[in-house]
This record gives structure tokens, C-alpha cells and sequence, in this order.
């Protein structure tokens, strides 16, 4: 229980600091990418595989 609180603690920091990235770039193309690869974070801590 306590990892499972720790794991989505450390995917909480990583899917704002990628959320931040996505409204810092300045390329449009840039954003899609980081978009994108947010997509897989957000699944895994909503627990959707």
C-alpha cells in the first residue's frame, strides 16, 4: 500500500513537470511530442494498463 501511494506520488511529479514542458515550448510540434508522452503517464496513474 505504501509503495503503491509512493509510486503515484513520484508519477503526480513527473506528469507536472512534463505538463509543464507542454505549455513552455515555444514549437507546436514540441508540445504534441510532450503530449504524447504524457499520454502513457496520466494511463499508469489513473492504474490503466
Amino acid at each position: 500500500m505504501l509503495l503503491k501511494i509512493i509510486y503515484q506520488l513520484i508519477l503526480i511529479f513527473i506528469i507536472l513537470l512534463m505538463g509543464y514542458d507542454v505549455f513552455k515550448e515555444k514549437s507546436a510540434w514540441l508540445q504534441l511530442t510532450a503530449a504524447l508522452a504524457l499520454i502513457p503517464f496520466v494511463l499508469r496513474l489513473l492504474m490503466i494498463k
